[in-house]
């Protein structure tokens, strides 16, 4: 369908060159030659041009176009997600583990029914906004070209705009007088926090290079060799996105590093790398939350 609409679009134009020179030799024969060319000629030139631009462009380039236009359309429709703030003071999800998909999913179609506040954001790859980067207010105080760099540390390709978005929603939210709820994974409610907001971004690096470790060790001849003994283990994910081989697999890295990248990846634990920032921000700004365990959406 879609070679048929791209060489559609070439003959239509072509077709209208065609027909616009006839009508130009028909005015010509008439003895109206002026007429036919000061009328018909620019209307020939431009047909012409253009099907000559679309036999021109590639095939694979258009198809590719219209592909990706459809896919930031489905995108858009189905999971990016602005975050909804209620009005009136009940309970809003403030921070959120993303690698709980199925909880995640209840919580949006939750919200989109109106029957949960949520000031949390996703803004997929294939979206609008995903890419887009935020500059820091000055009265902020903080160093960077935009939010990312107190976030995370450095530019990430995906983006700082869905941390404008949430900032926005979590104020709106503050004024609504609602319950500010932060979710952690399951079993360990108050753990995996930064020191602080300005030393979220230099944490978060500092784990991006501890993580970076495990390439290295999933080559190794140590692995390699333990590997044919787990590799029955279950490889089915769980609610966490985890599986028993994975599980395994985590361990014997942790087991792997020094003393001290294993306690800081340890004492990570409990909320998400994105979360941590999120957190330290409401600490920073003196709004009250309440800590809540991600299991209450597991059931």
């Amino acid at each position: 369908l879609k070679w048929l609409a791209f060489h559609a679009g070439s003959a239509f134009f072509f077709l209208a060159a065609l027909g616009a020179a006839a009508a130009i030799a028909r005015y010509i024969f008439a003895g109206y030659w002026w007429a036919g060319l000061s009328a018909g000629l620019p209307c020939c030139c431009i047909s012409g041009l253009m099907g000559l631009y679309f036999s021109r462009t590639s095939l694979e380039e258009n198809i590719k176009r219209e592909e990706d236009d459809d896919k930031q359309s489905v995108a858009e429709r189905t999971i990016v997600f602005h975050g909804s703030i209620l009005e009136g003071k009940g309970p809003c999800v403030s921070s959120w583990p993303g690698k709980y998909e199925s909880a995640w999913d209840v919580l949006v179609t939750g919200s989109r029914k109106g029957n949960v506040s949520a000031a949390v954001v996703f803004l997929p790859e294939g979206s609008e906004h995903f890419g887009c980067h935020d500059p820091i207010p000055e009265e902020e105080n903080l160093e960077g070209s935009c939010w990312c760099i107190p976030v995370y540390g450095e530019q990430k390709r995906w983006g700082c705009r869905w941390w404008t978005k949430w900032m926005n929603n979590i104020e709106e939210a503050v004024r609504q007088g609602a319950e500010l709820e932060v979710y952690f994974f399951a079993g360990m409610v108050g753990k995996g926090k930064v020191e602080n907001f300005s030393m979220a971004g230099k944490e978060h690096l500092r784990r991006e290079a501890i993580q970076g470790k495990l390439k290295q060790f999933l080559k190794s001849s140590e692995f390699q060799a333990i590997d044919r003994g787990i590799e029955c283990l279950w490889k089915e994910p769980r609610s966490d996105g985890s599986s028993q081989y994975s599980r395994e697999v985590h361990r014997l890295f942790l087991a792997s590093l020094s003393e001290e990248d294993r306690k800081l990846l340890q004492a990570s634990e409990g909320l998400g790398n994105s979360q941590k920032a999120e957190v330290a921000w409401l600490e920073r700004k003196g709004f009250a939350y309440t800590e809540r365990d991600v299991s209450a959406w597991l059931a």
